[in-house]
C-alpha cells in the first residue's frame, strides 16, 4: 500500500520503503514465518530471473530490466536463481549479488571461474538435476573450483 500510495500521490511523504524488507527479515528469522517466494516485493523470488539473457542485460544495464531501483528503495537487489539456463551471465551476476561485489571488483561472465563453474551446473542438468541450484550449493563451488578466488571475493565484498 506504501509503494501504491507513493505512485498516486508522487511523493513517499518521509516513508522508508527499506523498512519493508526488514519487517519481512524480521518475520522470517525472528518468527519464522515462511514468505511464500512469490509475494509481491518480500518473496525471494521477487525481482529474480533465471534466463541467461536477462542476467546478461542486467550486467549491461539494470533499468532495463528493473522497473524500479529495488536495490535503492526497498534495499533488496535483483536476483538470479541459477539453472540450467542462467548461462555465464547468471552465474557472473549471481556471484557479484551474492557476494555484494563494489563495482570496481565485479567480475565479468568472460571469468575463467565462471566457465568451470557453468560446466559443473551443466553436467548435473545432464545427469538429470531439474531444480535451482540453492546459494550455498553455488558457494560452494565457487570454492571448489577456486579457493584463492573465493577468499578474493569474501574480502571484495565485506
Amino acid at each position: 500500500m506504501a509503494i501504491e500510495y507513493e505512485s498516486i500521490r508522487g511523493t513517499n511523504d518521509g516513508m522508508d520503503f527499506t523498512a519493508i524488507t526488514d519487517i519481512a527479515e524480521y518475520f522470517e528469522k525472528e518468527i519464522g514465518y515462511v514468505i511464500p517466494p512469490r509475494t509481491p516485493f518480500v518473496g525471494r523470488s521477487f525481482n529474480s530471473t533465471r534466463a541467461g539473457i536477462h542476467a546478461d542485460g542486467m550486467l549491461k544495464d539494470e533499468e532495463i530490466y528493473n522497473i524500479f531501483d529495488t536495490k535503492k528503495i526497498l534495499n533488496r537487489p535483483m536476483h538470479v536463481s541459477i539453472n540450467n539456463a542462467s548461462g555465464l551471465a547468471g552465474i557472473a551476476y549471481w556471484i557479484n549479488e551474492y557476494y555484494d561485489l563494489p563495482e570496481e571488483h565485479k567480475i565479468a561472465k568472460t571469468e575463467p571461474v565462471v566457465a568451470k563453474i557453468k560446466e559443473m551446473i551443466d553436467k548435473q542438468y545432464e545427469d538429470g538435476r531439474c531444480s535451482v541450484l540453492g546459494d550455498e550449493e553455488l558457494d560452494g563451488m565457487v570454492m571448489m573450483v577456486d579457493k584463492d578466488f573465493h577468499k578474493q571475493l569474501l574480502i571484495w565484498g565485506q
